[in-house]
């Protein structure tokens, strides 16, 4: 599987969601860059974006708890696991692609989200509504096989990426750190997650925008006292990691130990699997309300900012002042990272950020291959909820380089099904779309 997956992305997926992301920034003239921070602004504070409207419904979230929702369901093992892999193995440039990654992907949710307010049906109760589903059911006839492969894609991808993963790498890191064994973390993991999902979405939402962005502050502010101690390190390694993006990294007595498409490689990859941007998940949490296209859309822009130029670049920044990442790996070697500062304290800081920043990601893509269970026809929605707990359960056994390269394989294959009828519904649509999003500008 680890063959297949290198094969997949170094460099030809790596490139593909580089050259589309730049071409749909191209398209949209920038927007997403320009437009975001002044859009946000103008919108935080018009009251539709905080309460609820008059014809609110079952799958009704408002666009600031959708905000909130959608970056819970990112924030998880990828800032903490993947970060210190994608460093480990593609050197210090990894995090330089794992911000190129983002910056292109504000973009392919932007769209997403736009496509999908224009094109979803009214009734909420469609089996595409708040779906990237409702956009791809517009493409041509001989096309219609594509929205049922991407609602395959998701679901599956929700068991393995966002369920098994997260447990797995819960279960590891708490095994190593706390001596906690891996039976008693699939029993605990599996017994929350089936408290949440089986109250439905309004519970997952509920929670995620109650502890989630805690739980992201406190990181952050544990992370930055670690960088700004060491101001002249931390200018260093910012340094070391725009050097490296494009030359070579000589690990040892001359040899070159990371090259540069390694760097492109587990930089994008491990940057995808943490903001999720181009899969076609954001409408699931931002297109579920009433309010404009244009709020809803820049929401959706501004995840993969905090999820990777904030939190991930904390992570990878604080791992590369440490230097301890050419021997360590994974969640591991952020935890030895933050308890270099810290001492024990850093440890239990970090295992518990790890624990609900992965908690949070599995219930929302519970929720999210809910929806595409349902789409493909499903209708024992109880059944399939317990499934899901049970493979939570299973998570902590499993081999992790077995996991982490079907994951790299999954998101490869989403990419390839979504991200280019995006681009053609994008070309299609340019005008309009610029129109809404860039108009009052």
């Amino acid at each position: 599987m680890s063959m297949i997956a290198s094969w997949l992305w170094n460099p030809l997926l790596s490139f593909i969601y580089i050259e589309l992301g730049v071409l749909i920034l191209v398209l949209t003239g920038f927007a997403a860059w320009r437009n975001v921070i002044p859009a946000l602004r103008n919108s935080w504070t018009q009251r539709n974006l905080h309460k609820k409207q008059e014809d609110d419904h079952a799958r009704y979230i408002s666009p600031v708890h959708g905000f909130f929702a959608a970056l819970a369901a990112s924030v998880g093992v990828g800032n903490l696991a993947g970060v210190g892999t994608a460093i480990h193995l593609g050197g210090p440039g990894a995090l330089f692609w794992m911000w190129v990654s983002a910056l292109v992907g504000m973009s392919f949710r932007l769209c997403s989200v736009w496509l999908a307010m224009r094109y979803q049906s009214e009734d909420h109760t469609d089996l595409a509504y708040a779906t990237p589903m409702s956009y791809l059911q517009r493409l041509q006839p001989g096309w219609a096989w594509i929205p049922v492969a991407l609602a395959t894609l998701l679901m599956v991808k929700g068991f393995i990426t966002s369920n098994l993963i997260q447990s797995n790498s819960v279960a590891h890191a708490l095994q190593d750190e706390l001596g906690i064994s891996s039976f008693l973390v699939a029993i605990c993991m599996s017994a929350l997650v089936a408290f949440v999902i089986l109250g439905g979405m309004q519970r997952i939402v509920d929670f995620s925008v109650t502890v989630a962005p805690w739980m992201v502050l406190v990181y952050f502010i544990g992370g930055m006292v670690i960088l700004l101690s060491n101001l002249s390190a931390t200018v260093q390694v910012i340094g070391l990691v725009f050097k490296h993006a494009f030359t070579p990294y000589s690990a040892t007595g001359g040899l070159i130990g990371y090259g540069v498409l390694q760097s492109i490689q587990f930089g994008t990859s491990r940057g995808i699997f943490s903001h999720a941007s181009g899969i076609g998940v954001a409408p699931f949490l931002h297109a579920t309300n009433n309010a404009s296209k244009k709020d809803n859309a820049y929401l959706a822009a501004f995840v993969p900012v905090v999820d990777t130029l904030i939190v991930c670049s904390v992570t990878g920044l604080v791992i590369l002042t440490v230097g301890n990442w050419t021997r360590f790996n994974g969640a591991y070697l952020t935890s030895s990272s933050f308890q270099s500062f810290y001492g024990n304290w850093g440890v239990v800081m970090l295992m518990t950020c790890l624990v609900v920043f992965a908690f949070t990601t599995m219930i929302s893509w519970a929720y999210y291959s809910e929806r595409c269970y349902q789409y493909l026809g499903g209708t024992r929605i109880r059944a399939f909820r317990w499934f899901f707990v049970f493979i939570t359960f299973c998570g902590p056994f499993l081999p992790v380089r077995l996991i982490w390269s079907v994951a790299d394989i999954m998101i490869g294959l989403v990419i390839i099904i979504h991200l280019f009828p995006l681009v053609y519904l994008v070309l299609q649509h340019r005008d309009d779309l610029l129109r809404e999003l860039v108009g009052d500008h």
